[in-house]
Formats: C-alpha cells, sequence, structure tokens
C-alpha cells in the first residue's frame, strides 16, 4: 500500500518543526509529496525545504486548503496542507511546464505530446495556472493527443479569490503560467475516481452571440458584464467572486451540461473571461447551489463508487471555491464522507476549475466535487 502522513501549517517555520518531527516518528522513506498553500504564504520557502529532504513534490496555491484524515478535519484559509508519501520512484514522473504563451489548445496538445512520450501508460494528475487559461480547451488538446481512454484528474490553482495570479510548483520550479503532470504508472498504481456537482439551471434561456475561446464579449447581443450584473444584482467589485456561485449552464445538443465560472472581468469591453470555453451560439442560463441536496448528491454517488471500488490509500480532492462558498461548514460532510467510507487520508484544494471523467472520457468542469484514488497495486513494492 501507498503509505502517507499529513499535516497543516501557518508558516515556513512550523513546515520545518513539523517534518522534522514527522520524518523521526514515519517508519517510511518519504518520496512524493502533495501540498496545496495560499498565495500569502512563502512557497519557494516551502519548496527548498522540500527539495534538502530530497523528497519531489506535487503542489499547488489554492483558495482554501483541506486535509481530513484519523487526526485531522481541516478546511483552512491563507495556511497550507502538505502529504508525504512512499509511493516508489520508478511509478512516477513529475512534468513542469510553462505555457510560453501558446494558446490554451496549443498547450494543451504540446503537454498531451509529453504524456504520450512515456508510451501512453500512464494516469495524470494535473495542476494548471493562469488565469486567462481555457480549461476546456487544455484538456481536449491533451485528449486529442493521447484518446478518450486517458485517466487524467486536477484543476486549476487559486489565490484565496483575488483573481490575480496562481501558481503550480514542484520541489524546484515554480510557475505561473503553466501545468504540472503527476504521471503514475498504471501498472504499479491504480488512479480512479468521481466528479460530482449537483448545481442546478435557473432562470430564463440566454444565448452567446459572442465570444472567443473562455472570453465571452456579449449574451443575447448585450455586453457580458452587463449582463451579469443585471441578473445577479451586483457590481464590478463584486465580481468574478460573486459569479463563482452563480455560474453559466451550458446546455449542450446532446443533453449534457457543463458549468462555466467567471475568473475575470474586462470593465473595458466589458466582456468576462471563464475558467473554460464558452462556444458562441450556445444556449445558456444561469445556475446555483441548491444547498444541502449537493450533498446529498454527492455522498449518493460516493457510496456507489465504494461498492464499485472499496480499496483506497489515498485521496487527492480537487474542489470548486464555489462549493465552499454555497455550503460553508457543510462542504466538510461531503469531504468527511470520502475520508470515513474508505478510512483513507483525504488532501486537496478548492480550485477554480476542475478536471476528471465523465461517462466518455476526460472533461473540464466548474462547481464540480473531483475526487481521485490512488491505490497501489499488489506485489508492487
Amino acid at each position: 500500500m501507498i503509505n502517507s502522513a499529513s499535516f497543516t501549517f501557518k508558516s515556513t517555520g512550523q513546515l520545518s518543526d513539523k517534518l522534522e518531527t514527522l520524518l523521526s516518528e514515519i517508519d517510511f522513506k518519504p518520496t512524493l509529496a502533495f501540498c496545496f498553500i495560499s498565495v500569502d504564504m512563502e512557497i519557494k520557502h516551502v519548496m527548498e525545504i522540500i527539495a534538502n529532504k530530497c523528497i519531489r513534490l506535487f503542489g499547488a496555491s489554492s483558495c482554501g486548503e483541506l486535509l481530513f484524515d484519523k487526526n485531522n478535519e481541516t478546511v483552512s484559509d491563507k495556511a497550507a496542507v502538505i502529504t508525504i508519501t512512499d509511493i516508489a520512484a520508478d511509478s512516477f514522473s513529475i512534468i513542469s511546464r510553462e505555457s510560453n504563451k501558446l494558446k490554451s489548445p496549443d498547450f494543451g496538445l504540446f503537454l498531451g505530446n509529453e504524456i504520450h512520450g512515456f508510451e501512453n501508460k500512464s494516469s495524470v494528475i494535473i495542476a494548471a495556472s493562469g488565469l486567462m487559461l481555457d480549461g476546456q480547451a487544455l484538456v481536449e488538446g491533451i485528449v486529442e493527443v493521447n484518446g478518450n481512454d486517458l485517466v487524467m484528474f486536477g484543476g486549476l490553482a487559486g489565490d484565496d479569490s483575488k483573481f490575480e495570479k496562481t501558481f503550480v510548483f514542484t520541489e524546484n520550479e515554480i510557475i505561473d503560467d503553466g501545468a504540472i503532470l503527476l504521471l503514475l504508472d498504471k501498472d504499479k498504481i491504480e488512479v480512479s475516481g468521481i466528479a460530482s456537482s449537483g448545481w442546478i439551471g435557473l432562470g430564463a434561456n440566454l444565448r452567446i452571440t459572442s465570444s472567443d475561446g473562455n472570453i465571452v464579449y456579449t449574451i443575447d447581443d448585450e455586453p457580458a458584464l452587463d449582463v451579469y450584473k443585471s441578473y445577479l444584482s451586483v457590481t464590478d467589485e463584486e465580481l468574478p467572486a460573486i459569479g463563482i456561485e452563480f455560474p453559466l449552464m451550458i446546455k449542450r445538443k446532446n443533453g449534457e451540461t457543463a458549468l462555466r465560472a467567471v475568473i475575470g472581468i474586462n470593465s473595458e469591453d466589458k466582456s468576462l473571461i471563464f475558467a473554460g470555453s464558452v462556444s458562441e451560439g450556445s444556449s445558456v442560463t444561469f445556475s446555483s447551489s441548491p444547498g444541502f441536496e449537493v450533498i446529498k448528491t454527492t455522498t449518493s454517488k460516493l457510496a456507489s463508487f465504494h461498492e464499485q471500488d472499496p480499496e483506497a490509500d489515498l485521496f487527492i480532492l480537487f474542489s470548486c471555491m464555489a462549493r465552499h462558498l454555497a455550503l460553508g461548514p457543510m462542504v466538510n460532510q461531503e469531504i468527511r464522507f470520502a475520508a470515513d467510507k474508505w478510512d483513507a487520508p483525504v488532501i486537496g484544494f478548492f480550485t477554480y476549475g476542475e478536471i476528471g471523467r465523465n461517462s466518455n472520457s476526460c472533461d473540464f468542469f466548474n462547481q464540480t466535487y473531483t475526487l481521485v484514488k490512488l491505490t497501489e497495486k499488489n506485489n508492487h513494492k
């Protein structure tokens, strides 16, 4: 099995002290750490501390951090969580790449080729940074190269709802516009997961009349910013934060829906920047959380997932910041459910967008609880 140990910290001094104590207590050799952290903390110092211990690192800035295990039930703000594991060095690789100003579809193709270079034998956990990044286009580019069978989960980094700059990082590189990929050998590590939303549509149907990728200029021929302000009765200053809670629900021709949250505004041309693509001509409506029903939807899906896949060593959760805003303290219930059901730790963060699998292939989501399960296959170590 994958051994792990976790803790929270609010300063690099705490990290050093707690890490030293932990390393003296555990009975395994750490190889890989996951860290999710507020942008207000000294990320580079965290990287140095982990690098000095010769531990590989997969990290992202957050919009809130979470850690649930036997000793913790933490949903923090402006802090950090870390989990160290003993995933065998020959079971994983980490790739970090800056976008170098590539457009999101091209960056997706670039990353897809990087993944494919590992002979298509890997499952992928991805964290991406950059507020202009189009998550949908990124995912589609990766899938175009690797096919619909690719197993990939992840999320877009946050920055405590500031919407200024987000980061992903390893033990030796920090990137504000790019991605890091954790490639896990399918023959040695089993990766599976679910994505659950529960948001419902409300109000009249609208049409996207002018857009370019993840930038929407007009809705029903009116400036997109004006439409949002009118429907939500908010000011420029309250966006994009309040828009996260009331995303657009895109109604696709095949009957499926997709949620898109606002992550930026342009007051000059009154356009809105969304976390993923919103195609011109799309039929959309506003959406919101129905409260406790969201949790019932998620826990029901988790119960079914457990019946099909009852073994777990570790969970990583990419949960939309809107779930925290909409559910408040109730958000703990859907996080704790997985930790208790599988008796396994859950570490993660609140994101600006989530990546996971739908019924057919990988997809990009908003407002979603996206849980990825890691389990070491028998007789590997």
